[in-house]
């Protein structure tokens, strides 16, 4: 199982050059609620975007950043997987893919497919199509 615990962006869709960050460790069960444009989907893509390189969206990729700085799109997620604390650093202009295990950086001299594929097989087991079904859309008709 994964247990989220932090999300923070910044430079990413509407957000600026400061971090933007969502605790969510404080309680077992995390409810978003807000008005239309508040960044409740916001929270969505940065959490997708930082897992599998792409928007839970149907917005293209290139949208993601920041339309005035349109460079240093960042997002980090937290996680704990079977024990293990993830962080994972993802970036855009540059383009930046960090996978730490235990406070460890993994070998970076890797390809980023190869990173890619090491995250969704190893550490979350599940794809981008799975884990859009479950994770998101499984918790937003919660």
């Amino acid at each position: 199982m994964i247990f989220f615990e932090k999300v923070k962006w910044k430079n990413f869709l509407s957000t600026g050059n400061s971090f933007t960050e969502v605790n969510l460790k404080q309680h077992p069960n995390v409810l978003i609620v807000g008005e239309n444009g508040a960044g409740k989907s916001t929270i969505l893509d940065a959490l997708h975007f930082a897992l599998y390189g792409k928007p839970f969206r149907k917005i293209k990729k290139d949208q993601l950043i920041n339309s005035v700085n349109r460079k240093d799109a960042l997002v980090e997620v937290t996680f704990v997987v079977n024990g293990k604390h993830y962080k994972v650093v993802r970036g855009m202009k540059p383009n930046i893919l960090e996978i730490y295990e235990d406070s460890l950086l993994l070998d970076q001299h890797a390809a980023t497919k190869d990173s890619q594929d090491y995250l969704e097989n190893k550490v979350l087991r599940l794809n981008s199509k799975s884990f859009a079904q479950i994770v998101i859309l499984g918790s937003s008709s919660f």
